[in-house]
């Protein structure tokens, strides 16, 4: 399964100068299980940012496109990542 890992809670802003709005995005790192993370950027609009760990993609920042493709929406959540509990000994 594919983990979204976030380094840092660090946020770049850039102006959008046609709309003279402040784009927000975070820079993510997709783990796909073979050693090697693919940098994407997380947009974030007026949320936070999200803390350091380990994510996945929630499942309601998934569309489809026009013909039928599975695309990601403008803006990704993501969740954090529920580690099982160690079973206690005894």
């Amino acid at each position: 399964m594919p983990i979204c890992c976030v380094k840092t809670a660090q946020v770049e802003e850039e102006l959008n100068n046609k709309t003279k709005t402040i784009m927000r995005s975070q820079t993510v790192g997709l783990d796909l299980g073979n050693g090697f993370e693919l940098p994407f950027r997380v947009g974030l609009g007026s949320r936070p940012a999200y803390t350091p760990g380990e994510y996945d993609i929630d499942p309601k920042s998934f569309a489809l496109g026009p013909f039928g493709d599975l695309t990601l929406k403008r803006y990704v959540d993501l969740v954090p990542l529920s580690h099982k509990a160690v079973p206690a000994k005894g």
